[in-house]
């Protein structure tokens, strides 16, 4: 909710979504279940406290598609870091959304977005995947060793 009082990033709608740092961390410190979890909570409480309830039809299936997409390369792909996984997933997200867009409103026209929409899902990608990485990096062991 806070995120949506910040202007957005160059196109309308677009933002970085720094409550998928949550997400994502709970899939690297606690496990697949968890972040399904938080990422429910998300979707649901973020459209319930922001008075916009349609917004689930967008940020739920999109959300669940990219987290399955990330919990499969974060498991199997070893050589993917954090960065990268949050990437791909900031990447499926935003075109998932418009493809719903697009098949809500009937048009195929702001299929056109979707060049521009993947750019800006790269640079919040990497902002969402360093901010993960530098909280992973700063949490001590001790915790680390307890959560794990």
């Amino acid at each position: 909710m806070i995120e949506q009082l910040l202007p957005p990033l160059f196109l309308p709608g677009a933002k970085i979504g720094f409550a998928n740092v949550f997400i994502l961390l709970a899939l690297v410190l606690i496990g697949n279940k968890s972040a399904f979890i938080v990422l429910l909570l998300k979707c649901v409480l973020g459209s319930v406290f922001s008075g916009n309830v349609s917004a689930i039809m967008y940020s739920l299936p999109s959300s669940i598609l990219a987290l399955i997409t990330e919990i499969a390369l974060f498991r199997g792909v070893k050589s993917f870091s954090v960065i990268s996984i949050s990437v791909v997933g900031a990447v499926i997200t935003s075109a998932v959304q418009n493809v719903i867009f697009c098949l809500i409103t009937g048009t195929i026209a702001n299929l056109t977005y979707l060049p521009y929409l993947v750019l800006i899902a790269i640079l919040a990608g990497v902002i969402v995947g360093f901010t993960l990485y530098t909280i992973i990096k700063i949490i001590p062991n001790r915790v680390l060793d307890k959560i794990t």
